[in-house]
């Protein structure tokens, strides 16, 4: 290679390596679908033509992304590989917090590409088969999809909540685990205070404006924006998407919802409704949890709504996003409802005294949520129903 040669192509590698940078700033602020190749490249100070001598396509850019985000996060835990596995674990959720934009893009790529035709979608499946099987210390962890299902739950979450600090709760899961009992088997009968009942709440209402008159149409168009919102994510589909899959016009499904914000509002409360109707009914804690590992297997029947949760809950991270507050009313509803039932555990004597509640609601939520993730990339090696039951029985007391 002469030297103009070599000049050539550094300065190639470089303008891939801006390309790059533009992409990850706009896609960690807009999302993937939201952000077009010419916005990109002229973040990047590029034409349009230019990009498109190094990147054909959008999916190529983030194919090339995803994978300089993989390289950087293997090669940090290769040059770190003498640590024990818990220091080591904290290391590297340290730098990601100490990334600018890793957690937002984390959030808005990992929930899109749920989908099988997104570009990201085999990537991302490939990437959760290696964590699933990830060797530490010489050995595979029986617990590795319960721990990346919980990590990627908390990133989420704290891009909603304030007082969630990943870092800090990995920490306190690994000072819980070390001193971990043996596990408890969650259909043997405990022995609750009979006053001790726990229901599912009614979740957080969404804003129902723009309903109207006709209720059959009204629930045609909710199961067909459900269906778009899963597939496409909601800010790639449009009210005439949804319109066309409803067979009807635009503005005759503006007269039952007043503008697709408010459409959204009542496609989530929708999805809420479905989950909870049969977990309304006063129980003891721990028949609460068995109630909640049934719903978990029986929601494997209907992925969309698994989807339609996930694609969103990952899309509205963005603060201004029109699910954004939902999602966080929400993830707080579940945390103090959550912390309810551990509370109840621990005092009637099912979970040790030391346990905190509050914690182990934070890392149930997000290691549900984390799951379900996890299940929609490959639902063929994840259960979901049996991660939740086993992570439930080493919190309880034989």
């Amino acid at each position: 290679m002469t030297a103009a040669t070599q000049r050539r192509y550094a300065t190639g590698l470089a303008r891939q390596e801006e390309l790059l940078d533009a992409a990850y700033e706009l896609f960690a602020t807009e999302g993937f679908s939201g952000v077009s190749l010419r916005a990109i490249a002229a973040k990047a100070g590029l034409s349009h033509a230019s990009l498109l001598r190094y990147f054909k396509s959008k999916d190529d850019l983030l194919l090339a992304l995803l994978s300089r985000w993989e390289d950087a996060n293997i090669a940090w835990v290769d040059r770190h590989a003498d640590l024990p596995r818990p220091e080591a674990l904290l290391g590297l959720a340290r730098r990601n917090a100490a990334t600018p934009g890793y957690l937002p893009l984390f959030a808005a790529l990992t929930g899109e590409a749920t989908t099988p035709s997104h570009p990201g979608h085999e990537h991302m499946r490939r990437r959760y088969n290696r964590l699933r099987h990830f060797h530490f210390d010489g050995h595979v962890d029986d617990d590795a999809a319960r721990l990346t299902s919980a990590w990627d739950g908390l990133q989420v979450m704290s891009l909603y909540l304030d007082d969630i600090d990943v870092v800090a709760e990995l920490t306190d899961h690994f000072a819980r685990t070390s001193a971990a009992s043996a596990r408890a088997d969650l259909d043997a009968d405990g022995a609750p205070d009979p006053g001790a009942l726990v229901h599912l709440p009614d979740p957080p209402p969404a804003d129902e404006a723009g309903y109207a008159r006709g209720r059959e149409q009204r629930a045609r168009i909710i199961d067909s924006a459900t269906e778009l919102f899963a597939e496409r994510g909601f800010t790639s589909t449009s009210l005439s998407d949804i319109a066309k899959r409803v067979g009807t016009s635009k503005s005759s499904l503006l007269h039952h919802f007043g503008s697709k914000d408010a459409l959204l509002a009542a496609v989530l409360a929708h999805r809420d409704d479905v989950f909870s109707e049969e977990a309304r009914t006063p129980v003891p804690a721990r028949e609460f949890l068995r109630r909640l590992v049934a719903g978990a297997r029986a929601n494997a029947a209907r992925p969309g709504l698994i989807e339609l949760y996930t694609v969103l809950s990952h899309e509205a991270t963005a603060a201004d996003h029109p699910a954004h507050d939902f999602f966080t009313r929400r993830f707080r509803w579940a945390l103090d409802h959550f912390t309810s039932v551990f509370a109840m555990l621990r005092d009637s004597g099912q979970m040790a005294p030391d346990r905190d509640p509050r914690g182990e609601a934070v890392w149930f939520v997000a290691l549900w949520d984390g799951l379900q993730v996890q299940w929609l990339y490959d639902p063929e090696a994840v259960d979901v129903a049996d991660e939740l039951r086993t992570h439930l029985e080493t919190i309880l007391l034989r």
